[in-house]
């Protein structure tokens, strides 16, 4: 269950707990106007209950804290006012206490009951001894039974036990249902934290493949050359062998920018990108046109599109056998785009996500919410177009 849907049914819970016990305080005001000859009239009762149930239709659980104070306030003094005007909220007055645990910090929920009670002590205290006038004058008077009235007591008695166990059982239920919500809440989060060790996982990866990897498999490659070619062409043995330092050298660099993504706020994209062409034209006689001309972007998002175009470049030198390479990099008012053409023997585009360095651009691509483009042909070159937004 989503922290919404949570709150919603929170605020559902403790709407229908609020009416039910506003029945049952203006039940108890008309069963009081039963037993009191000098009870205030039941016009009062039903207006205050009116408000409250204005206040009942809103719970302000998101809202900023200075907002709900306001809420506490004014609906405790509301109910402290009609106890003045001797009308009873008393079981509303502990459900708007326990209200205020939701809303407010645990201190001023403290202080918010001390200062609740203090007054109605005082209200109560004030109000005391005419009431107490009022019985014995009526006592005197042989109106005992009007004061005492045996079915009205017992039925009253039944009322508050229904209203106060009703509002501890759904007390109890609130807490269990917040209990319940933490717990999900706390899966949850272990779900997303596995999750993103998961993807940081699959980064890394993607990182080791489409940067170290392919270097040290050209590297490979270079090495068994050069044992192969030591005792019988040792002048071709020895360009084999600096073609196999300059990709030592690039292998350091691709760990040096793995890192320096991972630390630095300033990787230049632009930078990185004309020390890769510069690389590749140290090791292959490629030709490549570029045009590069990208805005200054956030560094996760520059390295994965650095990573993007070192795949395509690397399955060109493997795979294309091309001559040309036209590269290029722009940004639109909403997108950024990469663009990169060789005229190679291209292939067939079937199962073209199969290989795994395809299969990593293209969840590059997914992570940046952008777009991959492939066209090809057997003889006729590839177009890849990359689209991310800006």
């Amino acid at each position: 269950m989503t922290v919404s849907a949570c709150s919603s049914q929170l605020r559902r819970t403790i709407r229908w707990v609020e009416w039910f016990l506003l029945g049952v305080s203006l039940t108890q005001n008309w069963l009081s106007s039963h037993l009191e000859t000098q009870s205030p009239p039941l016009l009062w009762a039903y207006l205050f209950g009116g408000v409250f149930w204005v206040f009942s239709l809103s719970f302000p659980i998101a809202r900023s804290l200075w907002q709900r104070r306001i809420y506490v306030f004014l609906e405790l003094f509301l109910i402290l006012t009609a106890f003045a005007w001797e009308v009873w909220f008393e079981l509303l007055l502990y459900f708007v206490l326990v209200k205020s645990c939701f809303l407010l910090p645990r201190r001023e929920v403290i202080l918010a009951t001390l200062l609740a009670g203090i007054a109605e002590i005082v209200i109560i205290a004030q109000w005391i001894p005419g009431r107490i006038d009022d019985i014995v004058t009526q006592i005197q008077a042989g109106q005992v039974e009007s004061i005492y009235n045996f079915q009205v007591i017992l039925f009253s008695n039944i009322v508050s036990y229904l209203g106060i166990s009703f509002f501890a059982v759904c007390f109890g239920f609130i807490m269990v249902a917040e209990r319940q919500s933490r717990l999900r809440a706390e899966a949850l989060s272990k779900q997303v934290e596995a999750q993103a060790i998961a993807l940081e996982r699959a980064r890394i990866a993607r990182d080791i493949h489409d940067g170290l990897g392919h270097s040290l498999t050209t590297l490979n490659v270079q090495l068994e050359l050069i044992q192969r070619l030591t005792q019988q062409e040792p002048v071709a043995a020895a360009g084999a062998l600096t073609t196999a330092q300059q990709l030592t050298h690039q292998c350091l660099q691709d760990v040096r920018l793995s890192v320096q993504t991972m630390r630095q706020s300033n990787f230049d994209l632009n930078q990185a990108i004309r020390e890769l062409i510069e690389q590749v034209h140290a090791l292959h006689t490629l030709k490549i046109d570029y045009q590069i001309q990208l805005p200054i972007l956030p560094p996760t998002v520059a390295h994965q599109l650095y990573c993007i175009l070192q795949e395509g470049l690397t399955n060109i030198q493997k795979h294309a056998q091309a001559h040309q390479v036209h590269l290029r990099g722009y940004a639109t008012s909403n997108d950024i785009w990469l663009e990169l053409q060789d005229d190679g023997v291209g292939f067939e585009l079937d199962g073209v996500l199969s290989g795994f360095g395809l299969r990593g651009m293209h969840e590059r691509i997914q992570l940046l919410r952008g777009q991959l483009k492939v066209q090809s042909r057997a003889g006729e070159g590839t177009f890849i177009q990359v689209c991310i937004p800006r």
